[in-house]
């Protein structure tokens, strides 16, 4: 669950829910910009569901009654996200060999810091996992080299993080009041944008620009489902029910160059 404070109440955006909209973006990503256009259904394909592996965790929300707030997926319980995110490589393993192999290695790539210990061993096993994958497997496959494999994981995280930045950030928000993870814009370099740095800024609440600008489209449009839980009514035990009785609202956002 993505969370954030709003007031009296919590924005509460479904894990899926974000990377549906990390789909959106890159289903309208120009050809000419895409290496392997070919493979782009399997990339979109990896990079729309990436975060299925959420779905059981997001409909039972962890409280915490000490700091009075519903966990993020930053902090909820790693042993069951880690159980969670093997399940969903091996999930995806029964149907999409690539996409399986570029899920692998986006939740391998949370613990490559080595600050959560308990990471580690996960990290190894999928690290192993792609090797056999990427060596016994892709080039009979697909014939994939290299240099493409790290655009499409590189296009994966970057889609991941602009739809992060949309459900993150208070809608609106200035450079100074964004989160600190994109403020300075984003890690990613992709060869055929010349490893140009994006960067996106929020002109309103129901704007973004983004530069480079890499869609077919040049408005391209969102609408961000989200549930606005009232936060004292939520306690450890009322948490989920609060969340399931709560309503579904719509956000729109425009991407603009």
């Amino acid at each position: 669950m993505i969370t954030r404070e709003d007031g009296e109440g919590v924005i509460c955006i479904e894990q899926n829910e974000h990377g549906l909209i990390s789909g959106q973006l890159v289903h309208q990503w120009r050809d000419d910009l895409f290496l392997r256009p070919d493979l782009k259904p399997r990339v979109t394909y990896a990079i729309t569901h990436h975060d299925r592996s959420w779905i059981p965790l997001d409909r039972k929300l962890e409280y915490s009654e000490e700091e009075g707030k519903v966990a993020s997926f930053i902090d909820y319980p790693l042993k069951r996200k880690l159980r969670a995110y093997e399940q969903g490589v091996h999930q995806f393993l029964k149907e999409d060999v690539y996409a399986a192999y570029l899920i692998s290695r986006h939740y391998a790539s949370f613990f490559e810091n080595g600050e959560e210990k308990e990471g580690v061993p996960f990290m190894a096993q999928e690290k192993q996992r792609q090797k056999r994958l990427f060596s016994q497997l892709l080039y009979k496959d697909i014939s994939l080299t290299k240099e493409e494999e790290t655009f499409h994981f590189d296009l994966l995280q970057l889609c991941d993080n602009l739809s992060l930045y949309l459900c993150m950030n208070t809608w609106g928000a200035s450079k100074e009041e964004e989160i600190s993870w994109f403020k300075t814009g984003f890690p990613q370099r992709l060869r055929p944008l010349n490893g140009e740095k994006f960067q996106a800024f929020w002109q309103s609440e129901t704007e973004v620009r983004l530069t480079p600008f890499p869609f077919h489209t040049n408005r391209l449009h969102i609408r961000l489902p989200y549930k606005k839980l009232i936060k004292k009514r939520l306690t450890k035990t009322t948490v989920t029910e609060e969340y399931k009785k709560a309503p579904v609202n719509y956000h729109p956002i425009v991407i603009t160059p």
